[in-house]
């Protein structure tokens, strides 16, 4: 009996380790002081990390696992977290509709072919257009809470190309997230840290 407890036990200690998402390699982070990348708000505005390498998924072989939220009021303005070209935008959806498939974004290609993603703006909150091209910094849109979201929130990351259009945003290869570090926040050399503020200053460059 003290043996079948014992191994119950380990099994269900182990459970968690089984299903939880690998160790994050923080030298795959590019160097901060020399990112792409800016907070995608602007400058003098602090938000939460709600998520962090938390949308890992085993059965769709972790391709979320460098996605950022942050927590932010429905018309707050989203910058451009680096410069390119718009390739999609969906702004038809309300918000609260809390249906998969069904958020508003806006994807933007950058020069290496990688594509940034911007969902869950508000209704009509797209304040660019395909085909756009955009300066980092620029102001993109209206943040929001369309499509199967918790709560009112900017879910934030950089596929290493595309675009992947609904259904398919995760199709392999390009579905795969890369890690990103910004360079007009506070050091966060491994990613940012869900729970933690980061106030956006100017960019030194972008």
């Amino acid at each position: 009996m003290k043996y079948q407890l014992l191994k119950l036990a380990l099994i269900i200690t182990a459970l968690p380790a089984a299903c939880s998402k690998p160790p994050v390699d923080c030298s795959a982070y590019s160097n901060q002081q020399n990112s792409l990348y800016i907070l995608p708000y602007q400058p003098g505005e602090s938000y939460k990390v709600e998520v962090s390498t938390g949308h890992y998924r085993k059965s769709n072989k972790g391709v979320g696992l460098y996605a950022i939220d942050f927590n932010m009021p429905i018309g707050t303005k989203v910058v451009a977290s680096r410069s390119g070209e718009v390739v999609a935008v969906q702004e038809s959806f309300e918000d609260y509709n809390g249906e998969d498939l069904k958020e508003n974004y806006i994807f933007i290609r950058h020069n290496d072919g990688t594509i940034a993603r911007y969902f869950h703006l508000t209704h009509q909150g797209a304040l660019v257009s395909e085909g756009d091209t955009i300066e980092a910094g620029q102001v993109i849109g209206l943040s929001g809470n369309t499509g199967q979201s918790g709560g009112p929130h900017l879910h934030f990351d950089v596929q290493q190309c595309g675009p992947n259009l609904p259904p398919n945003y995760n199709k392999l290869p390009c579905g795969q997230t890369i890690p990103i570090t910004f360079n007009n926040t506070i050091a966060h050399e491994c990613g940012v840290e869900k729970g933690k503020h980061y106030r956006a200053a100017e960019p030194s460059h972008s």
